[in-house]
């Protein structure tokens, strides 16, 4: 459940390359380098002054919107889990608004997650286990995702397996405790894909 669409960069062969942002608020560019910083680096090396000169805003504008490191952080989580929930409805209302749709998108995030989201979300897990308060809204986002599968009539049982499974498939990656190779994962996607007709 847990991707993030980057506005401002993406990774190539492990390394983070910068693209040309659009016009956005300060915020949003804070935001955005905040980001990017995170998933070139990691959570402990990020500093407001780091964020501020990537961003192109002084100390005094980041410290406008956010006042510490913690509220910088818990924005960064809370955009994400927000652009993750709207471009994973988008593309499940272009399949109607089912659940086996939902699925349907859920499915390809998990399966087309660019090696950018990948390092963005696991910097931010491994910076869980420093700032807990950052686990609250993903908690949330979880529980409402999934309460929504329990509510899915008859095929609820598979539509909440389904959905487990792709976030044990994520987390299995993202901490590395395993990588699936090209061909296992077209097989569990084909599998899961199959699945979700039925939900």
């Amino acid at each position: 459940m847990l991707y993030y669409t980057f506005s401002t960069y993406s990774a190539r062969e492990g390394v983070c390359v910068k693209n040309s942002p659009g016009r956005s608020s300060s915020r949003g560019k804070l935001l955005d380098a905040a980001a990017e910083l995170i998933a070139c680096g990691s959570v402990q090396d990020l500093t407001l002054e780091g964020v501020a000169a990537a961003a192109g805003v002084t100390k005094g504008g980041l410290i406008y919107h956010f006042k510490t490191k913690d509220e910088l952080l818990g924005a960064v989580v809370a955009r994400m889990i927000e652009q993750l929930d709207q471009r994973t409805r988008d593309k499940a209302a272009k399949r109607g608004h089912t659940p086996g749709a939902l699925l349907q998108a859920l499915i390809d995030d998990t399966f087309d997650m660019l090696p950018s989201e990948k390092l963005l979300l696991t910097n931010l897990l491994a910076a869980a286990t420093q700032y807990p308060h950052l686990l609250g809204p993903v908690q949330q986002a979880y529980h409402r995702v999934y309460n929504e599968f329990a509510e899915a009539g008859p095929q609820a049982g598979l539509a909440l397996a389904i959905s487990a499974a792709l976030d044990g498939l994520t987390l299995l990656e993202l901490l590395n405790l395993h990588q699936f190779t090209q061909r296992q994962r077209e097989a569990i996607r084909e599998a899961l894909q199959q699945l979700a007709q039925a939900a």
